[in-house]
């Protein structure tokens, strides 16, 4: 996104067309059910059916044997359980970072002392019912960020339309006359659903846009933008979240990911790295208990071997041995 120039704007400004367009985000009617948008993709919304499966163990505690327990068992147990948290760890963080949200790959500081808080919003169609879920992901975004979102509700009028269609020049030049009335400073960053004609709560088929203060510019680049509409689409396509809770989460999760530590292709090196540690130090714990056990075994069995050995085997004339020990229990008896 360029910057406007002219007619005293100059800030940051744009809309979100599906695929980084110039034509703002239309709705596709964010209705709740079944739906086709204009991306070309289909969405349910509905009861959902789960699965449930009994869970599979490997191995378990093995039977008693003289006084030592066989311990192979719960250590592949351990062993496989650790070594699927490390697959699902990795599968989770490959799909976490796509759903269309950028990872963060720059290193972000928040401002400070720059905005002079005001409202957080400004509803002129009459949407907004549980401003509290609105503000307090605003409120997060202003916390991490040091900007402060403005979330505006614009009233449908034909001098933003053009049949159908927005008419981003006039959207964008109006936003500049609500910045430049309403805040003093350039650490705020508007946030506008412009309301079209056929438009309805349950049915949007409207407009959003922004326009970013330049102060707010310095965080809110190109990458924090596209991070911002990723999890803006994310949201706007859970048609269980209500107006409120969309918006609140896209401002609370984009703040948590712009200002977050950049990754690199490193990371998933090192998390590979770190899953082949943890499952060659399971495996070296596990053999090591498991020598340590089958020796045992083997020396208990060993004893009871010679135990149960009668003396005559070994080779040895063990009659006076015999009548030694018959002549002490005569003895003790008396």
């Amino acid at each position: 996104m360029g910057r406007s120039g002219g007619g005293g704007g100059g800030h940051s400004s744009g809309g979100f067309g599906g695929g980084r367009s110039s034509g703002g985000f239309s709705g596709g009617g964010r209705s709740h059910g079944s739906y086709h948008n204009r991306f070309g993709r289909s969405y349910y919304s509905g009861t959902p059916h789960y699965h449930y499966h009994t869970p599979i163990f490997f191995g378990g505690w093995g039977p008693r044997r003289g006084g030592v327990y066989h311990v192979g068992g719960i250590w592949s147990t351990i062993f496989w359980f650790i070594f699927f948290l490390i697959i699902v760890s990795v599968i989770s963080s490959a799909l976490t970072s796509n759903n269309n949200v950028p990872k963060n790959t720059t290193q972000r500081t928040a401002l400070s002392g720059v905005v002079n808080k005001t409202d957080w919003y400004e509803d002129n169609i009459g949407w907004i019912s549980n401003k509290n879920t609105l503000i307090s992901g605003l409120e997060d975004f202003y916390n991490k960020t040091g900007i402060q979102p403005y979330i505006l509700f614009v009233q449908y009028s034909d001098e933003f339309w053009n049949g159908n269609n927005i008419n981003a020049t006039v959207a964008d030049q109006y936003l500049e006359q609500v910045y430049n009335s309403k805040f003093t400073d350039e650490g705020h960053f508007i946030f506008a659903y412009f309301q079209s004609r056929v438009d309805s709560k349950s049915e949007m088929e409207g407009e959003f846009r922004y326009l970013s203060g330049y102060s707010a510019d310095t965080i809110m680049d190109n990458e924090a933008i596209s991070i911002l509409w990723g999890f803006f689409e994310k949201n706007y396509y859970n048609t269980s979240l209500s107006i409120e809770k969309m918006i609140s989460n896209t401002f609370s999760e984009t703040a948590e990911r712009i200002m977050s530590r950049p990754t690199n292709g490193w990371d998933f090196i090192i998390v590979v790295i770190v899953g082949v540690i943890i499952v060659v130090s399971v495996v070296i714990i596990y053999k090591t208990i498991k020598n340590v056990n089958k020796r045992a075994r083997e020396k208990e069995e060993y004893t009871e071997k010679i135990l149960n050995t009668p003396l005559e085997t070994f080779g040895t004339d063990t009659s006076e041995l015999e009548k030694k020990y018959e002549d002490n229990n005569k003895n003790d008896n008396i």
